[in-house]
């Protein structure tokens, strides 16, 4: 049996809502501990703290007691702080566990690399200037932003029980002609249920963090998995294995 860890911030839902029943046909049987680290969202970048790397470790052993293949931070901290933030947790979690390890961000960017996307419309939760930070660590990562449409939600719970059907507008709204793809920051939304409808309405697809932070995991393993009802991410689709942009 393989499984997979994910890391999820102190108040996070995340991936964790979305992963055994978007795995469920994998053919080698996948489970999916969770370490709830004492840790922001947002950790401070792009240098991790003293006890951010505590609580990181802390975590990291966690699951590789409860014998995790793999490590995926579904943190947004990464997207706030570009690339390098995001190879030093990957850095330290490898470090700890002694298994591959990812996080969102770099899961996301391989995503949109494989796909050959270079323009997106991107939807973050928060605030104007948040998603402003995760718009230019885009742009660093020589990406083309379309749109930026921030939400002004002030908490991952308001953000996790936004209505479905309103997010669906909100998704639909956010497009624009010249992107490729949509992008949808953190992991708290829910998206996973209206993304296979949004990406049928917009012809292009949907990339939000709880959704990738899965794909990620699954990467990570060799794994692939066929449930179009939660969007192209998982169509059964070859993996990259490629997804840390080995550090």
């Amino acid at each position: 049996m393989q499984r997979i860890g994910h890391i999820l911030p102190s108040t996070s839902l995340g991936a964790a809502r979305w992963a055994s029943r978007i795995c469920a046909p994998v053919a080698v049987r996948t489970a999916h501990p969770t370490a709830r680290a004492s840790l922001p969202e947002q950790l401070c970048g792009p240098a991790t703290t003293g006890g951010q790397r505590a609580e990181l470790v802390r975590a990291a052993e966690q699951l590789a007691q409860a014998g995790a293949d793999a490590i995926v931070w579904n943190g947004g901290s990464c997207g706030l702080h570009g690339v390098a933030h995001a190879r030093a947790v990957v850095r330290i979690l490898e470090a700890t566990a002694g298994v591959p390890a990812s996080t969102v961000t770099l899961g996301q960017l391989d995503l949109l690399r494989r796909h050959g996307l270079a323009s997106l419309a991107l939807v973050a939760p928060g605030s104007r200037e948040s998603a402003g930070r995760v718009a230019d660590s885009c742009l660093a990562a020589g990406l083309r932003v379309a749109s930026v449409t921030a939400l002004g939600l002030t908490t991952p719970r308001e953000a996790a029980e936004l209505p479905v059907a309103r997010l669906r507008r909100l998704l639909l709204d956010a497009d624009t002609a010249d992107a490729q793809c949509l992008v949808v920051a953190g992991t708290e939304l829910p998206v996973a249920p209206v993304a296979a409808l949004v990406e049928r309405r917009l012809g292009k697809p949907v990339f939000d963090g709880a959704r990738v932070a899965v794909h990620t995991g699954l990467d990570l393993l060799g794994l692939r998995v066929e449930s179009p009802e939660w969007g192209r991410l998982f169509t059964g689709d070859a993996h990259a294995g490629v997804c840390c942009d080995r550090h």
